[in-house]
């Protein structure tokens, strides 16, 4: 089980300069102190060669939950863990054409927003990578996008949440619609 909490304010990046953990209600800085370190990502596709995450078609669809967030955007919560190699930078980003409808985030309690930023985080001792629990917030399953920005690069991916994207499995075990 892996045990996250999250701050406000500020913290200290493993370059030791200070940093937001919060730009704005649009995007949040990951906290770099409540990742963890792991040996392996597989069966999760890497993209851009920085975060691993469970893209269509090679990874089955994430199931949904009730969030208990009323009939918004929170609605419903796609609980996944963020795999990421240390000492990489990259965002994830909400496409403007869903961000009245999907949030992002990770971290206890993981505050939704629609930019998540990775600076540098160190490995705080083992594993080639690191993880970090969170998920996806949404009003209603569908296949989303998802934009990674890394090393100058972007990709966009797409992820089931709640519901298959073409040519994916759709989740394991129940989902809330």
């Amino acid at each position: 089980m892996l045990l996250a909490s999250c701050t406000s304010g500020t913290v200290r990046s493993s370059t030791g300069t200070p940093s937001p953990t919060t730009r704005s209600t649009a995007g949040s800085v990951l906290d770099c102190r409540v990742a963890s370190g792991v040996d392996g990502v597989a069966p999760l596709p890497v993209v851009l060669g920085v975060v691993a995450l469970p893209i269509s078609p090679r990874y089955p669809a994430l199931g949904t939950s009730q969030s208990g967030d009323g009939n918004g955007p929170l609605r419903l919560f796609a609980k996944t863990g963020l795999f990421f190699r240390p000492g990489t930078t990259f965002e994830l980003i909400v496409p403007a054409r869903f961000a009245s409808r999907l949030r992002i985030g990770w971290g206890a309690p993981g505050t939704p927003s629609h930019i998540v930023e990775v600076s540098n985080c160190a490995n705080p001792g083992g594993g080639t990578w690191l993880a970090i629990a969170g998920g996806y917030w949404i009003d209603h399953p569908a296949c989303v996008p998802i934009i990674v920005r890394a090393g100058g690069k972007q990709q966009q991916v797409h992820i089931g949440v709640g519901k298959a994207c073409p040519g994916q499995r759709p989740p394991q075990g129940p989902s809330q619609s």
